[in-house]
């Protein structure tokens, strides 16, 4: 499957259940947030994946990838916005209209 052209819904959708290692190396190093961390949350991520993804420099990202269990690392993290702990799912959530951010001082 070619997913050099995929739009960033797509590469959501690939990275939550892909099993192709050379997929997830490509996804690992996407730019969108949102695809990363899709992959952290992605049940067939390895290890070696996921210790470069808790070490990413978007919270988002480390934050999921640190409670899969997989991980290797043990990292903690304090005061985290809603975002980042939010489950649902990136493709249908409506972040502007999110009860949890309007309730949150950034």
């Amino acid at each position: 499957m070619d997913i050099t052209n995929k739009s960033v819904d797509e590469l959501v959708s690939i990275a939550l259940k892909t099993m192709n290692l050379n997929e997830m190396l490509f996804l690992q190093r996407n730019p969108s947030m949102n695809v990363r961390r899709a992959l952290a949350r992605n049940r067939n991520t390895p290890s070696s994946i996921l210790n470069d993804l808790e070490y990413d420099p978007v919270e988002n990202v480390s934050y999921m990838a640190s409670k899969h269990p997989n991980a290797k690392a043990n990292r903690s993290f304090e005061n985290l916005r809603p975002c980042v702990l939010c489950e649902d799912d990136i493709r249908s959530v409506d972040c502007v209209s999110c009860i949890h951010t309007k309730e949150h001082s950034f």
